[in-house]
């Protein structure tokens, strides 16, 4: 009986976000390929808020995006932080001229593209 994850279930980190003014304010960014997603781990931790789930498909269409994100997200997490006040997911935001939200799917918020109506 093999203890190895089967291969749905693996996870590779593939880059680290840091807080420019707190180091210590560090989350990972990891690959799940079972999901086809790529997930933050250290929001929990961190913030004791949910971890975000980035679909595979919009981070093949640009990379630059998932970082971006990211790190504004993670941003406001800490201003709330230091500021003492409470941290909410906004339902929208905008980053790199597009349009996102984030939605509460269970144990990630998932973000996904608004796509508008023209």
């Amino acid at each position: 009986m093999s203890t190895e994850p089967a291969p749905q279930d693996l996870e590779t980190i593939v880059g680290t976000i840091e807080n420019q003014s707190d180091p210590s304010q560090r989350i990972d960014i990891k690959y799940v390929q079972g999901d086809n997603s790529f997930v933050t781990s250290g929001i929990y931790t961190q913030f004791a808020e949910k971890e975000i789930s980035i679909p595979g498909h919009l981070v093949v269409m640009d990379f630059q995006l998932m970082g971006a994100i990211v790190a504004e997200i993670l941003e406001k997490l800490s201003q709330a932080r230091d500021g003492e006040t409470t941290f909410e997911y906004a339902p929208q935001l905008q980053v790199l001229d597009k349009r996102y939200s984030l939605e509460d799917e269970g144990e990630y918020m998932m973000l996904k593209e608004v796509v508008s109506a023209s």
